[in-house]
């Protein structure tokens, strides 16, 4: 196919609206629009207090936050120290010290399981990964996320989310030592020193913004009664989290037109700021705004069986730590949501759920994963669900199987006024499998203890890994075939998100082609199309062993090799906890 042709196709793919969304953005970034947009307001002083918010003082900012309003998850943090201390145990709690310990000494946390040395507070212009650094004033309206010069843009991002924040509120509740209010100001007052509003390159994102207000009103509230914490550093963050939902809003057009967490994540930046800071101007628009965007990705991107667009649990985990922040503020402020988006909550969270490992508490490494973790709250595995599955049956209201232990503690922040669930052995979505419906795409079958994941979908959505009839095999807690995940998206190549190909799934790859045409690091043309069943056929297990909505085969088949004539056809069936048979 020529250029003309795959430019048409692309064109059809993303559809009018979302490529006319994309096409003002570039339109607007490419011909200067933008940059002098982002000019008119550089500089803190358009952000100072009496702009944003001439109503009111420092003073009384932090005086009625620290009188309960407006409130927030806990009213002090070191009022959940006993319940930490419980849920921790004495090694437990000397390791989230450690930790912070740590960051303090310029120890900086990355992508869930690793850490750079970046200093503290950190570099925020330097690449750990390949020591580049990349200039403080380079307009980001003139960058990409890739470069030789910086390398993978993500790895300088990274600090700038103040993921480091949650440790450091952590250890402060447990052990009551001001340094860690104390570092978190510093490193605050050093970040608006070296980046001025939207005029470097840790402006360049919406949702990277919006990510950091979530962070920023997480330690706002964790350091509230501490000493560190005066009121002009409280106005100076109010000024920073305006000039943040501002910046959010110049670029909600490419979010939309992303039709990905991106979206969401935005959304519920603007309406956390609106909500959380009602003396800024702009705070009811915010609000108003990120209600409307909320609903709008929410309905779009999840499905009524709770199936994420985007095919990553990963991601899924992502979106539901958002929204189950915004059910919750939501609750406390007595807002009124769109009830559909508490529906296709529940229906996301129960989703995710019956993919939950029973023993090791991880889900499949399914599709796209950044190392994305927003709410670092416990001291479990970055690959756990667990966190997830006790937050969202505290916040859901659903039960939960799950006994006692530390995937307890982010629940204990969200919902230290409202009170964790007992276990109940009424909920089973972690200790069986169930029936999913096909249009989700995925079919889990098996046992609680021997199961596989099948990917088998139909796209109405670009996808994004070329991996039909793809099997997760796992067995008593051990994912033995398994998916490679990302690792990176911008590398030097393979690594140009190289693991979305046919090649490193457990499927079959015909004459070396992915089962899609590949027109870009996150586009694929010529979509395969699959369709498949999962049911229960005979086998050698015990009927103890077994429930009758557990299907334990699986059949089905997908068209990606239709150009040379190929359909592939897969049969998956567990013959016993320890045999399975795929063919």
């Amino acid at each position: 196919m020529g250029k003309i042709g795959t430019w048409l196709q692309i064109g059809r793919t993303f559809g009018a609206r979302d490529g006319l969304l994309r096409l003002g953005y570039e339109l607007r970034r490419g011909s200067g629009l933008m940059s002098r947009r982002m000019q008119s307001v550089r500089g803190w002083g358009s952000w100072d207090l009496k702009h944003i918010a001439p109503k009111t003082s420092p003073e009384y900012i932090l005086s009625i936050r620290r009188q309960g309003g407006p409130p927030f998850f806990f009213s002090d943090a070191r009022s959940l120290a006993p319940e930490l201390k419980k849920i921790l145990g004495a090694r437990g709690e000397e390791l989230v010290v450690a930790e912070a310990n740590g960051i303090l000494e310029g120890s900086m946390p990355f992508f869930g399981r690793m850490s750079f040395e970046c200093g503290f507070p950190p570099k925020w212009f330097q690449n750990p990964a390949t020591g580049q650094r990349v200039s403080p004033d380079r307009p980001w309206t003139q960058m990409r996320f890739a470069s030789d010069d910086y390398g993978d843009l993500k790895f300088i991002l990274e600090p700038s989310r103040f993921l480091f924040v949650y440790p450091l509120a952590r250890a402060y509740a447990l052990s009551g030592d001001e340094r860690f209010p104390a570092a978190f100001w510093n490193a605050i007052e050093n970040w608006t020193g070296n980046s001025p509003p939207m005029s470097g390159p840790l402006w360049i994102c919406g949702q990277e913004s919006s990510l950091r207000i979530l962070a920023w009103s997480f330690a706002l509230y964790a350091f509230l009664h501490s000493p560190a914490t005066t009121p002009h550093r409280v106005a100076l963050l109010l000024s920073m989290i305006a000039a943040h939902a501002w910046r959010t809003m110049q670029t909600l057009g490419y979010a939309r037109s992303q039709r990905s967490n991106h979206l969401i994540s935005e959304a519920v930046g603007l309406w956390t700021a609106g909500t959380l800071y009602p003396e800024l101007n702009d705070a009811a628009g915010w609000q108003k705004e990120g209600a409307r965007l909320l609903q709008e990705a929410v309905l779009d991107q999840i499905t009524p069986q709770g199936a994420y667009l985007q095919d990553s649990f990963n991601y899924q985990r992502m979106v539901l730590h958002q929204l189950l922040w915004t059910i919750r503020l939501s609750e406390i402020y007595n807002i009124q949501l769109d009830s559909e988006i508490l529906t296709r909550t529940v229906a996301a969270f129960e989703f995710v759920r019956d993919f939950v490992d029973s023993e090791s508490g991880h889900a499949p490494n399914h599709g796209s994963n950044d190392g994305s973790n927003i709410l670092p709250l416990t001291a479990c595995d970055y690959g756990d669900f667990r966190p997830l599955m006790r937050l969202g049956s505290c916040v859901l209201d659903r039960m939960t199987a799950l006994q006692p232990g530390p995937w307890d503690e982010a629940a204990l922040w969200l919902c230290a006024e409202k009170g964790v669930p007992h276990p109940s052995s009424a909920w089973v979505g972690v200790s069986g499998t169930t029936s999913l419906p096909e249009s989700t795409g995925y079919h889990r079958i098996g046992t609680a203890n021997s199961w596989a994941l099948v990917r088998a979908g139909r796209y109405t959505r670009r996808p994004f890994h070329a991996d039909q009839l793809h099997v997760d095999l796992w067995w008593h807690g051990l994912n033995l075939a398994r998916d490679a995940g990302t690792y990176l998206y911008n590398g030097e190549p393979p690594w140009t998100n190289g693991l979305a190909g046919t090649a490193v799934h457990n499927t079959v790859m015909v004459d070396h082609r992915d089962q899609m045409r590949r027109a870009g690091r996150f586009l694929w043309l010529d979509w395969a199309q699959a369709s498949g069943r999962s049911f229960s056929a005979s086998s050698s297990m015990s009927p103890s062993m077994t429930r009758a909505d557990s299907p334990n085969c699986f059949e089905g088949e997908h068209d990606g090799y239709r150009r040379l004539g190929v359909k592939h056809r897969r049969m998956v069936q567990c013959i016993s906890e320890d045999a399975w048979v795929i063919v």
